[in-house]
């Protein structure tokens, strides 16, 4: 009886986090609709990267870069952005998360990129416009999707996921995908690789069962994202 209710704890939750995340998605065609073609699939790339490598050089917290990522793409979805200031918001953004996520970022390492009152005025912006108390990531549902797995092996799986998730988020694709369906597919990409196909089919039909959602969406993210890992190797090579 425990188990039958938490089960129905771990459904409600999820699809509360479901519902919610449907009024905090961006615009997925916000780089044609909103930025009128001025802010490119790589300009967005280039600038999540360089925000990547100062996460990694002021805090290590790489569970940062989701929460910056998801922001992002919400600024730019509603608010048009000059090339040339793309970098000043992603850093404004990388600064707002930090604060409300409560991770202190050495300011003396980004001093050189720290423009006080042009940041100012965006960080204004996020915090009078976005909803940003609202917003759902895909590390929300890492815990209920992986809560069928044996205590052996969750620590790798989630390992593996929270490294998939910074490849997912370079790509500007990914604004097509909902955080549940993100969450999902790296969790899935995860079980495959460790603990093989049945496994993954076992983990799939939990996800859909937690979350109500066809089981084709996570399928195509867990493709996007093979295709995606696959660009990064290649471009390795």
């Amino acid at each position: 009886m425990d188990m039958l209710r938490k089960r129905c704890c771990k459904k409600t939750s999820c699809q509360e986090l479901v519902r919610r995340e449907k009024s905090c998605l961006a615009d997925p065609n916000y780089l044609t609709t909103v930025q009128h073609g001025q802010i490119t699939p790589f300009m967005r790339m280039t600038t999540l990267d360089w925000i990547f490598e100062m996460i990694d050089t002021t805090t290590s917290d790489m569970s940062l870069f989701p929460a910056v990522s998801c922001t992002l793409d919400r600024y730019l979805s509603v608010q048009e952005v000059s090339p040339s200031d793309l970098q000043d918001v992603g850093l404004s953004v990388l600064l707002y998360t930090g604060r409300r996520a409560g991770v202190q970022l050495t300011l003396s390492q980004m001093e050189n990129y720290y423009r006080i009152g042009k940041l100012k005025l965006i960080d204004g912006y996020l915090t009078r416009t976005l909803e940003l108390d609202d917003m759902v990531l895909p590390t929300d549902y890492f815990s209920s999707f992986t809560a069928d797995l044996g205590s052996d092996v969750v620590e790798d799986v989630l390992y593996h996921a929270y490294n998939i998730l910074p490849i997912v988020y370079l790509e500007y694709e990914s604004v097509l995908h909902r955080p549940s369906v993100v969450a999902g597919a790296c969790i899935l990409e995860s079980v495959f690789r460790l603990l093989g196909d049945d496994a993954a089919i076992d983990v799939l039909r939990t996800i859909v069962s937690l979350t109500d959602l066809h089981p084709c969406y996570f399928l195509k993210a867990t493709k996007d994202i093979r295709r995606w890992i696959l660009k990064i190797v290649e471009d390795a090579v």
